[in-house]
């Protein structure tokens, strides 16, 4: 099986010039379609190297279809790899090196239209990491996100999934307002347990100082003042505080992924995943929040999925997306009821465990049955 992870690098914007990204972006969505546009002031090993892409649509490098004409597609470009001990793999006129001897990377051609332009940047840690765990760099991209050059990179490692111990770890996805909760389930015991989640009442503080001045900016508007330099000010204030939102919730999924897959990796456990992120949402809903508070409490959840995912793909890891009840009772299968405090009680069989505990001991009967 070919296990894929992705990194994003930005390029600096004074040696990349945009409107020659633009270019290619636009002739790269013309190559979608098949179709041929010479363009006479452009290098012909470029548009050769565009074209000669044009039979992998479906693959990797390509990703989605672009449904509009002209619409933005990242431009897909050969790699070049020199290795530390001057080996070499992949084209021999790419427009990508990547030089592990020298720890940076060479762009040619495809940030400014000159014969010869070359824009150097540094090897990220990230690569380097790939290849020591086999993997190998084989696919780029070059493309614009919010107007910003950026280069992406691709790594490729053929894995087979390992044979699970005995071990299962169960991953309940929740609003970050109760978190992340995992528990590592053996010999159908439950071994640990935890809910993980970022700092709601930095996130929520954030949040409350981005509206506070979102509505004086929406004051300064209202009378024609919001181009003054106290309207530019709170604009940019609410912009960082937004920005900062994001990358909080983003940098914890991302470590809950990590630190998840590592888990288990180093008991061999069969992770299994209970994604019904809308259920979240539908607590949230009935809990009457805002619908603001509601999307910054979900913000980046899909993200985590989709990571924990990926990771696992790539460290060989078995799982499966498996429905962990919160509000069924594991015992009779009778419905629960919420009471103060998040418990759920069942009126059948006496059950009574708090709502997040629930989908573990769902994990162990899921495991009881295969064992």
């Amino acid at each position: 099986m070919k296990a894929h992870r992705a990194i994003l690098i930005k390029l600096p914007k004074d040696k990349c010039n945009v409107d020659y990204i633009k270019r290619l972006t636009a002739l790269t969505s013309l190559a979608y379609r098949g179709f041929e546009v010479w363009v006479p002031d452009l290098p012909k090993t470029i548009q050769h190297h565009l074209y000669g892409f044009r039979n992998f649509k479906g693959s990797l490098v390509f990703g989605t279809k672009p449904k509009g004409w002209f619409a933005r597609a990242w431009v897909p470009l050969k790699t070049l790899r020199v290795y530390p001990d001057g080996s070499r793999k992949g084209g021999r006129y790419a427009p990508v090196v990547l030089d592990f001897k020298s720890s940076a990377i060479k762009l040619y051609q495809v940030c400014r239209n000159g014969r010869g332009y070359v824009v150097e940047v540094p090897m990220p840690k990230w690569v380097v990491d790939r290849l020591s765990e086999g993997g190998d760099v084989k696919y780029a991209m070059i493309g614009l996100k919010d107007n910003e050059p950026y280069l992406a990179l691709t790594a490729e490692r053929e894995v087979e999934p390992y044979i699970p111990s005995d071990y299962m770890l169960a991953v309940d996805v929740n609003s970050w307002k109760y978190g992340i909760a995992w528990g590592l389930v053996h010999s159908k015991q439950l071994v640990s347990f935890k809910q993980e989640k970022p700092n709601l009442n930095e996130l929520l503080t954030l949040y409350y100082q981005a509206v506070k001045r979102e509505r004086k900016h929406g004051a300064l508007m209202r009378i024609g003042l919001h181009r003054t330099m106290q309207g530019k000010r709170l604009r940019k204030q609410v912009k960082a505080r937004r920005s900062k939102i994001y990358r909080i919730t983003r940098d914890k999924a991302y470590f809950l992924a990590s630190k998840l897959v590592r888990k288990a990796v180093k008991y061999r456990a069969l992770l299994v995943i209970d994604d019904v992120i809308e259920e979240s949402r539908r607590e949230l809903l009935e809990e009457k929040l805002p619908p603001d508070v509601i999307k910054l409490l979900m913000s980046n959840l899909k993200r985590f999925v989709h990571q924990l995912e990926t990771l696992a793909q790539w460290y060989g890891v078995p799982y499966e997306f498996r429905r962990l009840y919160s509000t069924v009772c594991p015992v009779c299968g009778s419905k629960l009821v919420q009471e103060d405090d998040r418990v759920m009680v069942c009126g059948n069989c006496g059950f009574k465990a708090p709502r997040d505990m629930v989908p573990m001991y769902w994990a162990l009967k899921l495991q009881s049955r295969q064992g």
